[in-house]
């Protein structure tokens, strides 16, 4: 049996809030991008990998466990887009020369100029959809998210090492 609690602290009330509005953003960003990605071919968790892939510069390489921590995917759900986008011939696998039993992801030639592609019709897009917000507003809570996902990045990773 479940009780609805009626006392809700305000730190309760404001991270509860918080969440909602931050979840409510991604959807509404993650549904504009939605056609300019079907164009693509891909999901929004493809053009996840295929960015951070691209950000990583050349070779635009990274390691799996980097790319799932990054994106906040289980290794299995990564797994799984790594398959898609591999098949598609975007990323391929290479042997880590650190580490003989790892390996690496990287784009392809392929991969690249899709993940150029991909983001540049997603960065339009959300340019659009943004513009109606003051570019100052935009910068102070860009700035603000940084520090809330450093302390909170810092915290998980020191929660999840324990």
């Amino acid at each position: 049996m479940t009780h609805d609690r009626v006392n809700v602290s305000a730190d309760e009330r404001l991270a509860l809030t918080f969440s909602q509005h931050v979840v409510r953003l991604q959807a509404v960003l993650e549904q504009t991008i939605a056609p300019a990605l079907t164009a693509q071919g891909l999901t929004p968790s493809e053009l996840d990998v295929l960015a951070t892939l691209l950000s990583a510069g050349t070779p635009y390489r990274r390691r799996p466990k980097e790319l799932a921590a990054h994106l906040l995917l289980t290794t299995g759900g990564l797994s799984n887009v790594l398959r898609r986008l591999d098949a598609r011939g975007l990323v391929s696998r290479v042997p880590d020369l650190s580490d003989r039993r790892s390996h690496n992801v990287q784009l392809t030639p392929d991969g690249v100029t899709t993940a150029r592609a991909a983001t540049a019709a997603a960065t339009v897009v959300l340019q659009r959809v943004l513009a109606v917000v003051p570019a100052a507003d935009l910068e102070v809570a860009l700035h603000q998210l940084q520090a809330i996902l450093g302390a909170v990045d810092d915290a998980w990773l020191g929660l999840a090492a324990k």
